[in-house]
């Protein structure tokens, strides 16, 4: 056998992402970043969609200044009107759309509340923009990825869906599984798959501003690989996810935490 037809050549063709179109909300930094810096690395075009308008420019401008294609766009994920300008901009400006990384969430300097007490205003809102934003994104797209007859759309959604707990990110994240199936079945038959991913705690600017130290400290204790992750942990699932490696898998979520939820 040839080096060319090797397993490890197989895999690098099947992860290259050339040609194809990538949208990632809530890219202005954290998580979001890292993954659209990881899709950008592999060849494709990416967006980088953010609420924070100033921030989606500096991240996009890096890329760029990095030798990627990289656009940014303002956008809130919870009105449909926001999403529906953001697939125009994505058509305009690329003619096509073939990625879609459902990422933003209200996480930086939420709220931690029970649910036996959590503000039912509160909860809505997280959940227009956990929940609510995912399903809007996803609908706005699916005409142009239906168009391309190839797709891959990912839900970020959390290992806090399945440790309970919590007033309201939990939930809007274990509602997100749902989401996640239910688009896999309808756009199946269209070439598209849809998976999830879901993160235990990643050290990032959002889970120092919302997760106290001792707390991080204890889950990093008691996690059977026993470190905190960084967002570049989670790249890998990603590119398999929008690869063509990931080709005959959907309706699952993956569980990156380093066994924390095993633990559990």
């Amino acid at each position: 056998m040839s080096s060319s037809s090797s397993p490890a050549a197989d895999v690098d063709g099947d992860l290259d992402l050339t040609g194809r179109v990538a949208v990632v909300t809530g890219a202005g930094r954290g998580i979001g970043l890292a993954y659209a810096r990881a899709l950008a690395s592999h060849g494709a075009s990416v967006v980088v969609a953010d609420v924070d308008g100033e921030a989606a420019a500096a991240a996009a401008k890096q890329l760029a200044a990095d030798g990627f294609t990289a656009l940014d766009a303002t956008v809130d994920i919870s009105a449909r009107s926001s999403t529906l300008a953001l697939a125009s901009l994505v058509r305009d400006q690329f003619g096509a759309a073939h990625i879609v990384v459902n990422n933003a969430a209200i996480y930086h300097s939420m709220r931690i509340d029970r649910q036996l007490d959590v503000d039912i205003d509160y909860w809505r809102r997280v959940f227009s923009v956990n929940l609510d934003g995912a399903l809007l994104v996803t609908q706005a797209f699916a005409p142009l990825l239906i168009e391309a007859g190839w797709g891959r759309v990912v839900m970020q959604t959390s290992t806090a869906a399945y440790l309970g707990g919590g007033g309201h990110y939990g939930v809007s994240k274990l509602a997100l599984l749902g989401l996640t199936r239910g688009f896999a079945k309808e756009l199946g038959p269209h070439g598209i798959t849809v998976n999830g991913i879901a993160p235990g705690v990643v050290a990032t600017e959002a889970t120092a501003a919302t997760v106290p130290a001792e707390k991080l400290a204890a889950l990093a204790a008691v996690t059977p690989l026993q470190h905190q992750a960084g967002p570049d942990d989670l790249t890998g699932t990603l590119l398999f996810l929008c690869s063509e490696a990931a080709a005959w898998m959907t309706g699952q979520t993956l569980i990156v935490d380093g066994g924390l939820v095993v633990r559990y």
